[in-house]
């Protein structure tokens, strides 16, 4: 390791892919269909999902209801079982290359078509992944041993069983690191991004160009539920708790000021929300985009430069009548405006610096200044609470970083 790492948030620095021994989720429910009784070639596509998740190639697949997961990878060649599936039961999936095949829930190796005797029959299986499902999304450990409780790696109210989720959620392939992703979504001072945006205008959102003055003390929390009660460990900020800067005189005669005021005929009230990002990487934005609106999003891992943006929302309600405005509303509204129109610009700023972080020694050559704060304060956390730091695959050499 080079010596010049701030060792304060070494492991984060050496997370590219991400924090083994948590839960992520992996898609939405809605993406995968219950299993064909018997088909053999040709498995219609929607009845699998096939994920590389922290770089570990993951087959899902739903039997009964439940959705179980195991390594896309024969163990005789090595061929993601993906690429062609064959499943003769339900239960069961076929190597398309030389038959082996295995049980989906167990994994097991029980049988080969091609030399039915083998004595490998019975005595190997490949890797098996714990699955939940809750809240219209798919969950999947990555890890060994027994998984923590799901509570631990999800933000506090995600779980409320009065929290009904819109259960089309959005996803797209991001190119930069997860820790961007990450960083950009909590940035107290991306705000000043953000000031022009069609939402912004379109809905008179009061947004300012940023938060200074920032601290444990004043507008920023760090929760390490862990160490106190296993649960969610991660960092809040709270709108307006520093200073909120609305107006800025960028030189002699030139002011910028932000587009709406709070207290501005016609705008959006209710709108400061508290904002946290808690590990292993999703962020709570409460209230976004509406004041009734809960906004999470998830930084998954894919490669060291790709993570999976889910964005996904939900609302309490309390009637039917009142389940399905929010459902309308998301669905004509919410569900394609918000990424497109708002947070398409994050993942513009995302891509724009993954050069400089994934190759030009950004992590050390950045310059952070006071709203970092709450940066460096999610770098220490992560640091801290993490239950492992996901490896390449298969003795794969990480570039060193110099």
């Amino acid at each position: 390791m080079s010596g010049n790492k701030p060792s304060a948030w070494q492991d984060y620095l050496d997370a590219g892919l991400g924090f083994r021994n948590h839960w992520y989720p992996a898609f939405f429910s809605h993406e995968i269909k219950e299993a064909d009784a018997s088909s053999g070639n040709g498995e219609p596509v929607e009845h699998f999902r096939c994920m590389v998740i922290l770089g570990e190639r993951i087959l899902f697949r739903r039997i009964d209801g439940q959705v179980y997961a195991i390594h896309d990878q024969c163990i005789h060649k090595g061929v993601p079982l993906s690429k062609r599936p064959e499943c003769y039961t339900r239960e069961t999936i076929t190597c398309w290359y030389h038959g082996f095949t295995y049980d989906l829930k167990s994994g097991k190796l029980i049988n080969i078509i091609t030399d039915p005797q083998s004595a490998l029959i019975g005595r190997h299986r490949i890797k098996t992944y714990p699955v939940k499902e809750t809240h219209g999304l798919v969950f999947v450990f990555i890890g060994d041993g027994e998984p923590p409780a799901l509570e631990a790696d999800v933000p506090p109210g995600f779980l409320d069983e009065d929290l009904v989720m819109y259960p089309e959620g959005w996803a797209r392939e991001v190119n930069c690191n997860w820790r961007l992703g990450a960083e950009n979504g909590f940035d107290p001072a991306h705000a000043y991004m953000h000031r022009n945006s069609p939402l912004v205008r379109g809905f008179k959102v009061p947004t300012v160009l940023g938060d200074t003055g920032l601290g444990e003390d004043r507008g920023m929390d760090v929760v390490n539920g862990e160490r106190e009660n296993n649960g969610p460990c991660g960092v809040r900020l709270i709108r307006g708790a520093g200073t909120p800067l609305w107006q800025v005189e960028v030189a002699s005669g030139r002011t910028i000021s932000a587009r709406y005021l709070p207290d501005e005929p016609g705008v959006m009230q209710g709108m400061i929300p508290e904002v946290g990002i808690w590990m292993p990487g999703v962020l709570r934005v409460d209230p976004f985009p509406a004041p009734h609106i809960v906004h999470f999003e998830w930084y998954v891992p894919v490669t060291e430069r790709t993570h999976r943006y889910m964005i996904s929302w939900g609302s309490k309600v309390r009637t039917e009548q009142e389940k399905k405005g929010f459902f309308d509303e998301m669905k004509y509204l919410w569900r394609d405006f918000v990424p497109q129109k708002f947070n398409n610009e994050d993942m513009f700023a995302r891509e724009a610096m993954d050069e400089f972080y994934s190759v030009e020694d950004g992590w050390h050559r950045e310059r952070l200044f006071g709203p970092d704060v709450l940066i460096t304060a999610w770098r220490i956390l992560c640091s801290n609470t993490n239950r492992g730091i996901q490896e390449l695959p298969y003795g794969a050499q990480r570039a060193t970083v110099k």
